[in-house]
């Protein structure tokens, strides 16, 4: 199974998931992702931004964490990383009722395996 099918599995299995994004933070970039409905370039692009900011947190937290939540009156963003040695990230945009535990477990779940298939 590809990535993109993999993101999408992922997405439709957490309720209220709006966007499953795989991001190359040294590239500031999502690689792929899925969503709901079309995801605005500009807002791929700054997911990937907010990942590298949030995730990485140079210099605040060592080692750095495999997670970061931003939460707004609409929506969770779930940020994670299962390596900190890793470029690699996944970013999900959810509503405010997705369970977040099961949402960072599947998650980093999932980076394992992408990382596995390198």
């Amino acid at each position: 199974m590809d990535m993109a099918a993999k993101l999408s599995d992922l997405r439709v299995a957490l309720p209220g998931c709006h966007v499953a994004a795989f991001v190359d933070l040294s590239a500031k970039m999502v690689m792929a992702h899925d969503a709901r409905s079309k995801a605005p370039q500009e807002r791929l692009d700054d997911l990937a931004e907010r990942a590298l900011r949030l995730i990485t947190m140079p210099g605040v937290a060592e080692p750095a964490p495999d997670h970061a939540i931003c939460v707004s009156a609409d929506n969770l963003e779930i940020f994670l990383r299962a390596d900190p040695a890793s470029d690699d990230s996944l970013v999900l945009v959810c509503g405010l009722r997705t369970e977040v535990t099961k949402a960072v477990e599947t998650g980093l779940t999932l980076l394992k395996e992408f990382a596995a298939d390198a």
